[in-house]
């Protein structure tokens, strides 16, 4: 114990001593991690030019979201699928059990399992950009389920990549469209 001691006591001034950039342990930011090209790395954030158009009610086909009291749905038109990004953009429209409508614009990074909002619209348009935009986890719990069972069934393949465009639409093919009667439920 004494010789451990002893040698921590010698070692110790040199190391409170050395140079911040010390070339031992060399430059950190020298030794970040860069990406290839073509590995999975993050996306860049989003430049939006411009939001989609407000979506069209036969353009909706409903999710069936477990334990949700509000019914989302899908705007089929709006999806794109970029591989250059790995991330699926659509507009996404909830109706709560007394009628009110949100509509969102979302992307979804099937890699890190998160998404973006972009912008967002009432019951009437025109969808605007949210003022801040960032990635957040995609969880499966209250309203937000929805954007599991996206990532989860429809817009991502073998779980690391974005489904094409196409494949995402074969996959939401038996999805029920919005109907008359769906609306009017809602608005009990």
């Amino acid at each position: 114990m004494k010789i451990l001691l002893f040698v921590l006591m010698a070692v110790l001034p040199t190391i409170l001593q050395a140079d911040p950039v010390d070339p031992i342990y060399g430059d950190i930011e020298e030794d970040q991690y860069i990406p290839r090209k073509g590995s999975n790395q993050q996306p860049q954030k989003l430049n939006i030019d411009g939001m989609p158009v407000y979506p069209d009610d036969s353009n909706l086909r409903q999710l069936n979201i477990r334990q949700s009291k509000s019914i989302f749905y899908v705007d089929i038109s709006s999806i794109r699928s970029s591989t250059k990004d790995n991330i699926v953009r659509m507009v996404i429209v909830a109706i709560s059990p007394h009628g009110a409508r949100t509509v969102t614009y979302e992307g979804f990074d099937c890699g890190y399992r998160r998404y973006q909002a972009y912008g967002y619209a009432g019951s009437e348009g025109p969808l605007r950009p949210f003022e801040e935009q960032g990635w957040k986890p995609v969880i499966d719990q209250g309203n937000g389920r929805y954007r599991a069972t996206l990532i989860d069934n429809y817009v991502c393949a073998g779980f690391a990549y974005a489904a094409s465009r196409e494949k995402i639409l074969a996959r939401m093919q038996n999805l029920k469209p919005l109907t008359i009667s769906s609306k009017l439920k809602n608005q009990d």
